[in-house]
């Protein structure tokens, strides 16, 4: 996100809110359905959020500001869902001091940051590096790779390999290596 984005808002141009939109709107429904397990219910509160953005645009000089707005709306919108079901349940308190805990809040917020610039820089791998990360992501073990591309598991391991060394160049090699774990687990 860029101050110019930020600038656009202001004036009320509709297609910077919705690359905010496109920008958010994933990483953001990940972040509230770990806490509300209803697509249904994250899709209404993220609409309420952005709405609630786009009324208070004014407010917003800086993207980290606007970022922080978000996720911080979105935390709060689930706090009042899960506050609401908790009186109606009465047995679920310990999902409502999870949600209530700003460490994990913030657990979930850099999971969730991570992934997406984990998957911007995948995206920019040579196809078959991209492939394979990409299935890997997704929980695919290298011999269940190899088979789903139709390939040989050390083509798997060897790609994987350029894979990492590039992510890592680009992405430094502390940020690569909680990437590589964040694969791994």
């Amino acid at each position: 996100m860029h101050e110019k984005i930020i600038r656009q808002i202001k004036k009320g141009k509709q297609e910077a809110f919705e690359e905010v939109f496109k920008h958010f709107f994933h990483p953001l429904s990940a972040f509230a359905f770990k806490f509300v397990k209803d697509v249904a219910v994250v899709e209404d509160l993220l609409q309420e959020v952005f709405i609630s953005f786009w009324e208070k645009r004014q407010d917003f000089d800086h993207p980290a500001a606007l970022k922080s707005y978000l996720y911080t709306s979105v935390r709060n919108r689930c706090l009042n869902h899960v506050k609401h079901l908790a009186v109606e349940k009465k047995h679920e308190p310990a999902l409502l001091y999870e949600v209530e805990s700003q460490q994990h809040v913030s657990r979930h917020v850099i999971e969730e940051e991570t992934f997406r610039l984990l998957l911007s820089e995948i995206k920019l791998l040579p196809e078959a590096s991209r492939e394979i990360m990409i299935l890997a992501l997704n929980g695919l073990k290298n011999p269940e790779i190899a088979e789903e591309l139709g390939i040989s598991v050390n083509t798997v391991k060897t790609q994987k390999k350029i894979a990492y060394a590039k992510l890592k160049d680009k992405l430094g090699p502390r940020l690569a290596m909680l990437l590589l774990l964040i694969l791994i687990s």
